[in-house]
């Protein structure tokens, strides 16, 4: 026992080493903000999740509430609900503490030394030597896709991801029959669920329960052992029902661990653009291709982060690398272990996350999208590379158990002498190819420039598995070298290729205040302002408390897109929404952005501009938000535009027209599209009793806080109280102790009927279902506690001992 802990705490302490050399760029500079080499610094993490850390610490802080809703960006949306926030996540709490900015990228680099010691550990439970085991934690940590997704800042599927080699285990555990399995799989899983980001999580326990089926079948049939030699304690197999019971019990439980999140993220998903799902030929942009094959030798073959050319649009969504010396290590474990249960199993999942991340451009994920539930709700199949990372750093564990283990084979000298040969044309060839074209493999085209393949990658990784091959064909004590030399040799290939994704941006290069949230901080007054992220931010005006049209959501409202749809006339509105695209002003909707109570308008440029109905207000230039290490701040121009006649944020009105919100979503954008907002409001049904109704007038907004908000109205005639915020479940309104309801105004917005008089009206915002799922988590974590309990607590002596 002591020395299986002496040796955990030699891995965890070498993989920490292995993880500090990947990020030592971080290291160097532990202020900064790890980012990738692409868009001058711009990623997930930069755009968003920054912003979002931020703003609840901000608004815990002033407030002394969690924020369920952010009033600041499109209209208002849900912050707990929405998937990306993982604010039940118990890590991210540090954020609570300390500044977002300085401390998000240590969190991620955390999650990937966490992500090797998992790796490691399942290696060990699968019988794999030390060395053995810790490189597999060593290639998970440091894989190609990991690293890419690190530099792109996805930072909720980062945190998952680590989690995925502990499921693992805790599946081991429950093909093995532990009473422990059940705790550490719900434990596990509901951890990887609070992350925030399910798609790989899906399927991740859809290929374990398959497997699982699988298993519980061949042991009805009897037709082998759970527990066979790689497994090979004295406890007897584990039947088919209990491996199917201990699963559901484990599904159930965390189910019902994670309600509390998972009801208020299921309604915001019926509420979101893809509750229909996502058609496939939607999915093309983020998949694999045939092409995305010649990556696996060299995965800049197509261009990196910064200028990438091959299959999808993005780099980090769709390098299909692993590594050349541990794919060819894990190759070498499927064809030494096939018979193995533990290696058959790891080969099928990671051939299946292969295939489905090629998506449309392979039949097999069209049948499966057809087939299975919920796979049509994911846009992007080629994550599943996440997976198939995993599957090979644990195949080449095996891989390198066979070579450990070659100076017991009776062949050893074969092998030796093949792993010599190898060695010296592979030193040759590199040499030549060195001297040559600086390692690359150099094919004319009949058209356009030269086809260019570094090669070295692969040579180098032959070179590496020859010499280990070759010092385990001599004796134990040279095939412990040789083991050396594998995880030195992928540590050296990993770490050189996150060495060249990888940038950071120092705390001075994060662009403070600045001309425009100054002259909005004083002006806006409550109203909203259009402007691109590149001159105004999400993590600026959540900041400065600045009331934004746009804001960087992956998946809108369908009220809020379908009111975009009218207001904007631009093919690619999502990103005209997100703030990556400036809007056409002259061809605009007026009427709709009066709604909206857009006050200003942000627009990059030099040029006067002249437009009826706004006047400009103030020109200038800002810096760029941020500045990697090493570069010069770029200035970009400004000119702010004052709408002269907007609509306030709240206002009442009497006069409504009727609108069926179940009719076809284009008839809505062109019933909206000839909306007049100072004097109809559409509505499904109109509550109000017949009789006089209250002209067009503004409403006061009192003491506005995240989750609330009070409205002064004055009404000489009944009408309806008007909020140009988003309408979603959860908001409540009251006058006095009479609760009122909360109407889809204009379709896209809120009402409230109100009678005639002076009232003052109290809007709340609870995330619908929380308080249901508080109460289930909160039973499903006694029910946890009780497991664990057991499970830790040794069995009773017999009497007599």
């Amino acid at each position: 026992m002591q020395t299986r802990l002496l040796q955990n705490l030699t891995a965890a302490l070498a993989l920490l080493i292995v993880t500090a050399v990947c990020f030592q760029i971080l290291l160097m500079h532990p202020t900064d903000v790890l980012v990738g080499t692409q868009n001058r610094g711009h990623n997930d993490t930069t755009n968003y999740f920054i912003a979002s850390k931020s703003f609840q610490e901000q608004s815990f802080q002033q407030f002394h509430e969690f924020p369920y809703w952010n009033p600041h960006s499109l209209l208002g949306m849900p912050e707990l609900g929405n998937p990306q926030s993982s604010m039940f996540y118990p890590v991210n709490w540090i954020f609570f503490i300390y500044n977002a900015a300085t401390t998000i990228s240590w969190v991620m680099v955390l999650h990937h030394w966490l992500a090797g010691c998992g790796a490691y550990l399942l290696a060990r439970k699968y019988q794999l030597s030390f060395f053995s085991a810790l490189l597999s934690g060593i290639i998970f940590l440091a894989a190609p896709y990991f690293a890419a997704k690190t530099g792109e800042g996805h930072f909720t599927a980062v945190t998952q991801i680590a989690w995925f080699p502990w499921i693992l285990y805790g599946y081991e555990l429950l093909r093995e029959g532990s009473r422990k399995a059940v705790p550490l799989l719900v434990i596990a899983i509901s951890l990887a669920f609070f992350c925030g980001h399910v798609q790989e999580l899906y399927f991740l326990l859809l290929f374990l329960s398959a497997s699982l089926v699988v298993e519980a079948v061949l042991a009805w049939v009897g037709k082998k052992s759970l527990n066979e030699c790689e497994t090979a304690e004295t406890s007897p197999p584990v039947s088919g029902g209990k491996l199917l019971k201990g699963w559901g019990m484990a599904g159930l439980i965390t189910l019902g661990l994670v309600a509390i999140d998972l009801i208020p993220i299921f309604i915001f998903t019926r509420q979101a653009v893809r509750t229909g799902g996502i058609d496939l030929t939607a999915l093309n942009d983020g998949s694999l291709s045939l092409s995305s094959l010649l990556q696996l030798l060299d995965p800049f073959v197509w261009g990196g982060p910064e200028k990438y050319a091959g299959p999808g649009i993005y780099y980090w969504e769709a390098v299909c690398s692993f590594g050349c010396l541990p794919l060819f290590l894990a190759i070498l474990g499927v064809v030494s272990a096939y018979s193995q249960r533990t290696v058959s199993r790891l080969t099928l999942i990671g051939l299946a996350a292969f295939l489905l991340s090629f998506g449309p451009n392979l039949p097999f994920y069209a049948v499966v999208h057809q087939i299975i539930p919920g796979i049509s709700m994911f846009r992007i199949p080629g994550r599943l590379i996440w997976i198939c990372s995993l599957a090979v750093a644990l195949l080449a564990g095996f891989g390198s158990e066979w070579v450990y283990q070659m100076f017991q084979t009776a062949n050893r000298k074969t092998y030796r002498l093949i792993a010599g040969i190898c060695f010296v044309t592979g030193i040759v060839t590199l040499g030549g190819l060195l001297v040559a074209s600086q390692g690359y493999l150099i094919l004319p085209r009949s058209s356009g420039p030269v086809f260019r393949i570094q090669l070295s990658y692969c040579l180098l990784g032959l070179l590496g598995l020859s010499l280990a091959i070759f010092l385990g064909s001599l004796s134990r004590k040279a095939a412990l070298g040789g083991m050396l030399t594998l995880c030195l040799c992928c540590t050296a290939e990993l770490a050189w290729y996150n060495f060249q994704i990888y940038q950071t941006i120092p705390q001075s290069g994060i662009r403070g205040e600045t001309p425009i949230s100054v002259y909005l901080n004083e002006n806006l007054q409550g109203q909203r302002v259009l402007v691109d992220q590149v001159l105004l931010s999400d993590r600026e005006a959540w900041k400065n408390r600045i009331y934004k049209i746009q804001g960087y959501e992956p998946v809108p409202l369908v009220r809020l897109g379908l009111l975009a749809a009218a207001t904007f006339p631009e093919k690619h509105k999502a990103t005209v929404m997100a703030g990556y695209n400036s809007p056409d002003l002259k061809q605009a909707n007026g009427p709709l952005l009066d709604l909206m109570s857009v006050k200003y308008a942000v627009l990059p440029t030099r040029e006067p501009v002249e437009l009826e109905g706004w006047r400009t207000v103030l020109q200038g230039t800002v810096p760029q938000e941020f500045t990697p290490r090493g570069s010069k701040p770029r200035q970009i121009p400004f000119v702010i535009l004052e709408n002269e006649n907007p609509l306030p944020r709240a206002f009442v009105l009497g006069q409504t027209r009727a609108l069926n919100p179940d009719q076809d979503s284009q008839k809505i954008v062109a019933t909206l599209e000839k909306l007049k907002p100072r004097k109809e409001l559409l509505l499904q049904q109109d509550l109000l009793p017949s009789g006089k109704r209250e002209p067009f007038q503004a409403a006061h907004i009192h003491d506005e806080k995240p989750n609330s908000l009070r409205i002064e109205a004055h009404l000489n005639a009944q009408g309806y109280l008007v909020v140009s915020d988003i309408y979603y479940p959860g908001w409540t309104a009251h006058l006095g102790e009479q609760e009122l309801p909360i109407l889809p105004a204009d379709y896209s917005l809120r009402g409230i009927p109100l009678p005639t008089g002076q009232h003052e009206v109290q809007l709340s915002y609870v995330p619908p279902g929380y308080q249901l799922g508080r109460v289930i988590s909160l039973t499903a974590l006694a029910v946890l506690f009780v497991l664990l309990v057991t499970a830790f607590r040794s069995p009773a002596k017999p009497a007599g001992d």
